[in-house]
């Protein structure tokens, strides 16, 4: 049986990949409550899940998002303004080919729910432009095809 058969859903808290028990239920309850504030309504779904769940006080504010980007799929409407932010940074020469791969970054980054905060640097003497640095590790050089290059975030998704 999977984790789904025991009422666990998954979602992403920043960066990491969270199961929460009983987070459809909080949900519903928080549509069906009649709250239409934002606060209200996630302190309504936290307190829902308080009982079943463990959410580190020192990451309140990450699960709050998340949880209204949680209530806005629920409700089927954009959340793509509350995905986690990750920091990037991309090594090319200004021009076409950085912008093209910039835009490649921001879509790629989208499918994952992930909203980049791209720093621009000058490439290494030697070294491929464009570059995709996550960390210290180059996850993607060059101009690269979109599955290729979502292959290859998704990838390092583990190194994070």
């Amino acid at each position: 049986m999977g984790c789904k058969s025991f009422g666990v859903n998954q979602m992403f808290v920043d960066l990491y990949r969270v199961g929460i028990n009983g987070l459809h239920d909080a949900l519903k309850k928080a549509d069906e409550s009649g709250l239409t504030d934002r606060a209200e309504i996630v302190e309504l779904i936290l307190q829902s899940l308080a009982s079943s769940n463990y959410i580190p006080s020192s990451q309140d504010e990450s699960y709050r998002m998340a949880l209204w980007r949680e209530y806005l799929r629920f409700k089927g409407k954009d959340f793509s303004e509350f995905f986690s932010a990750v920091d990037l940074i991309v090594r090319g020469e200004p021009g076409e080919e950085l912008d093209r791969f910039l835009q490649m970054t921001n879509a790629v980054f989208a499918d994952f729910e992930l909203r980049p905060v791209i720093m621009v640097e000058p490439p290494a003497p030697g070294e491929r432009s464009p570059q995709l640095v996550v960390g210290n590790e180059a996850v993607v050089c060059g101009a690269v095809g979109r599955a290729q290059f979502k292959s290859a975030v998704q990838k390092s998704f583990s190194d994070w």
